[in-house]
């Protein structure tokens, strides 16, 4: 092999001297022989050609001594280990959810008792404590005395009048500690495996003696084998007491654009008909319709003849043509009776399956306007109810319907301008003048099946007792209960604190 190189290269020398010669003596330059246009001996072709086989062999060669390497080593590890698929680019955020769950997985062979002190010690930082932090300290500590105080108020309120229902409603009652220890068994469920398995339960921490692996597992089938079998029971559908006894249906109304077109089409065979009448002979022909802008061509000549005649003959004509209008338009007119019963069935509204009440806490009623609008507009509404005056606790009950609740729901919180007025004053005062405002509060509202009061009236009582007294007639006396102990609850806040 070297040496057949050697050769080539000798060759290469002697080709480019010869080359160099030829251009020194000044014979004519010729091109320089190339790999192209030189041709070589057999000898040198077939030296090139073996030294190109030589070369692939030699690869080959290598090729094969790798392989073998390389499976000698994977039968050492792992005989029958499948060759490995390149990994493909995992986004970032699977990357990150996969970190989060080894991180999980890690958490549960973790020992929380034990504590891993770092290498170094801590540096010390400063702790500056934030704007208002100890503000929002001496506020808490304002509300629970507070909450002391108002407990008390409504004790002693509650023996005074003697309710219990506001007192429960009224009581304060701080939020217990909740325990971060799971029971073995809750209490709800005590009362039922106590009676059953005969188990001792203690009820003040809410701990029993057995847990819930002691109870035996049973099928649905086994322990309701009693009330469960293969029948199909279909209850009979019963028809929902709120739905109307007949069917309500929607109102089709036309546009105005359909509505002329019915008018339109109408008149046409009415004057139509008028047409064919006048035709046949059964009716006679109208008069023309004489107007002082036609005079001159209706009547022609007898214009001519007599115009102060013709005009008297057309202002009469007039004068009637319009007495008829106006007789016709009285005749379609209602009377008063007629009035107010349209206006009664438009305000009325179907209470028979359920009556929707509303219950207002007003702190004041002495201005007289207000007080009259409050009372003539139940009235007006046609709506049942009362107005409880009181020097605490003015009540304002309104039995109606929906769109009756609706109205009057909107003069008492909105139309009525109520904290203008400075209660003991009646006029309405200046926004910057001292004292206390009025204000107007909906308390409850809802349906009740059947109306308790028969009218709408205003009863006055000096005590409270009195006055849930009054509301018990009509078995009502848990309004009077709720407004009170919103009151009570509402001063409390209204006070200062500790």
């Amino acid at each position: 092999m070297y040496k057949a190189q050697q050769e080539i290269e000798e060759r290469k020398r002697q080709l480019g001297l010869a080359a160099a010669a030829q251009t020194l003596t000044g014979v004519t330059a010729q091109p320089a022989p190339t790999a192209k246009n030189v041709a070589l001996r057999p000898q040198e072709a077939q030296m090139f050609i073996q030294a190109s086989m030589n070369k692939k062999n030699r690869v080959d060669e290598l090729k094969a001594k790798l392989a073998k390497a390389t499976s000698t080593i994977n039968s050492l590890v792992r005989p029958n280990a499948p060759v490995m698929a390149p990994l493909p680019d995992i986004p970032p955020g699977i990357l990150k959810e996969r970190e989060e769950e080894y991180e999980e997985e890690l958490l549960e062979f973790m020992d929380p008792r034990i504590s891993a002190r770092p290498a170094e010690r801590k540096k010390k930082m400063f702790n500056f404590h934030e704007k208002g932090e100890f503000e929002q300290l001496a506020n808490k500590q304002r509300a629970v005395a507070k909450l002391e105080r108002l407990q008390a108020e409504i004790s002693q309120a509650a023996k005074s009048t003697g309710i219990s229902s506001a007192v429960k409603l009224a009581m304060i009652t701080p939020a217990g500690k909740s325990s971060d220890d799971v029971p073995d068994i809750e209490w709800w469920d005590s009362i039922v495996l106590e009676s059953d398995s005969g188990f001792s339960f203690s009820s003040t921490f809410c701990r029993c003696m057995f847990s819930y692996d002691a109870i035996p597992d049973t099928s649905v089938e086994t322990r309701f084998k009693d009330t469960i079998s293969e029948l199909v029971e279909h209850p009979i559908k019963l028809k929902p007491p709120t739905d109307p006894m007949t069917p309500q249906y929607l109102k089709v109304y036309l546009t105005s654009k359909e509505r002329k077109k019915i008018r339109r089409q109408n008149r046409k065979e009415m004057q139509k008909e008028r047409t064919e009448m006048i035709r046949i002979g059964l009716a006679k022909a109208p008069a023309p319709k004489v107007k002082i802008s036609n005079l001159m061509r209706v009547l022609g000549s007898d214009a001519v003849q007599d115009p102060t005649k013709m005009e008297a003959h057309v202002r009469k004509q007039m004068a009637d043509r319009l007495k008829k209008h106006q007789q016709a338009n009285a005749e379609r007119k209602l009377t008063d009776e007629q009035k107010a019963a349209k206006k009664t069935k438009k305000i009325a509204e179907d209470t028979s399956l359920a009556v929707h009440v509303a219950v207002y806490r007003v702190k004041s009623l002495l201005h007289p306007a207000k007080k009259f609008k409050v009372e003539m507009n139940a009235k007006q509404l046609q709506m049942t109810g009362v107005i409880l005056l009181h020097k605490n606790i003015n009540l304002v009950v309104v039995e109606g319907g929906p769109k009756q609740q609706k109205f009057y729901k909107n003069l008492m919180l909105n139309r009525i301008k109520w904290e203008d007025e400075v209660i003991g004053q009646k006029k309405d005062a200046d926004k910057d003048a001292p004292g206390e405002r009025n204000s107007c509060q909906l308390i409850w509202e809802g349906q009740v099946k059947r109306r308790n009061f028969r009218d709408f009236s205003v009863v006055t009582a000096t005590i409270e007792k009195q006055a849930r007294d009054l509301l018990e007639k009509h078995n009502v006396a848990h309004y009077w209960d709720v407004a009170y102990s919103t009151t009570v609850l509402l001063d409390g806040q209204d006070a200062t604190p500790i």
